[in-house]
């Protein structure tokens, strides 16, 4: 009687272990078909037709699944820091509603105001378009890489790239001096200057400066007289170098005696225009480099 009884418990613990398993095999595998369920129904075919879009792009999607890129992410000028060597190798598209028909995409990334009238015919043709807005912050910036990441499928990857811009930030954050942000002027063709609530004036703030436009009071924008742009004495400044040749009437104030004079009496950096253009990892060239700047700066106060 007591070695039925035994017989009997063990037949009944055999009979929950294999139930159990049964029970995990089946959740393993209803897991595995939800990922390939979910692998076929994210974008494979992914066009951008934004310069700013492209790196994002690129950060979180396998570049297996990118159909192209804007063609401007393969120039030098406006390559996206750390991914030339990706975006060497994509196709690239112009912005063209027929070019695009011919890449048979199923998902279209566009900025709000680029390639507009190509943009509403490829949506009346019933294409799959998500537009973002340009970035002013970098907040901005980490909205769109969300965005971007739940539109192609990938909310994972997106959070990955903020988290690794964010501990990269606060890493170069942390080298900076302590006290008062130093003015950097950073003057465009025609003295054309970033004031107050733009997004180059937000790099400008991470890396420990204040951009003469903030000195000067004003947002946005401005196209700033040369008699202004004397009036405050930066601490590091930059002036459009790419665009001082050939000579136009546009580059003619960087020409002044007086501003050359000030360029030659004060310390100058050069941050190429892809580390700035679009509210993107990118920007943390132009922060490094200005962090830089700063700590050679202090060390020269020191000595």
């Amino acid at each position: 009687m007591k070695y039925a009884c035994r017989m009997g418990r063990r037949s009944a613990r055999r009979f929950h272990v294999t139930a159990f398993s049964l029970a995990l095999l089946a959740i393993s595998g209803m897991a595995l078909f939800t990922a390939a369920a979910d692998a076929q129904t994210r974008p494979q075919r992914i066009v951008s037709m934004n310069l700013c879009t492209d790196e994002l792009l690129m950060r979180v999607v396998d570049p297996s699944r990118i159909a192209s890129i804007t063609y401007l992410s393969q120039q030098p000028v406006n390559a996206p820091l750390g991914l030339h060597a990706i975006a060497s190798r994509l196709k690239v598209n112009h912005g063209l509603a027929e070019e695009i028909l011919m890449q048979d995409p199923d998902l279209i990334l566009a900025g709000r105001f680029t390639s507009t009238t190509a943009v509403s015919l490829l949506r009346k043709l019933g294409y799959n378009i998500v537009v973002f807005d340009p970035e002013n912050t970098l907040d901005d910036m980490r909205v769109n890489i969300r965005k971007l990441g739940e539109a192609v499928g990938e909310p994972a990857r997106a959070e990955q790239v903020i988290t690794d811009f964010d501990t990269r930030l606060a890493g170069l954050q942390a080298q900076i001096p302590t006290g008062e942000k130093p003015v950097f002027a950073d003057i465009g063709v025609n003295n054309y200057i970033a004031g107050d609530n733009t997004l180059y004036t937000h790099i400008v703030n991470a890396s420990g400066y204040r951009t003469l436009g903030q000195a000067l009071g004003f947002e946005g924008y401005r196209n700033v007289p040369l008699e202004e742009v004397l009036s405050i004495k930066p601490a590091l400044i930059s002036t459009a170098t790419p665009w001082t040749t050939p000579p136009s009437m546009s580059t003619m104030a960087l020409r002044h005696p007086a501003l050359r004079a000030m360029v030659e009496n004060t310390p100058h950096v050069t941050i190429p225009e892809r580390y700035s253009t679009c509210g993107a990892p990118s920007v943390l060239g132009a922060v490094e480099i200005l962090v830089r700047a700063r700590k050679a700066s202090a060390a020269r106060v020191m000595r």
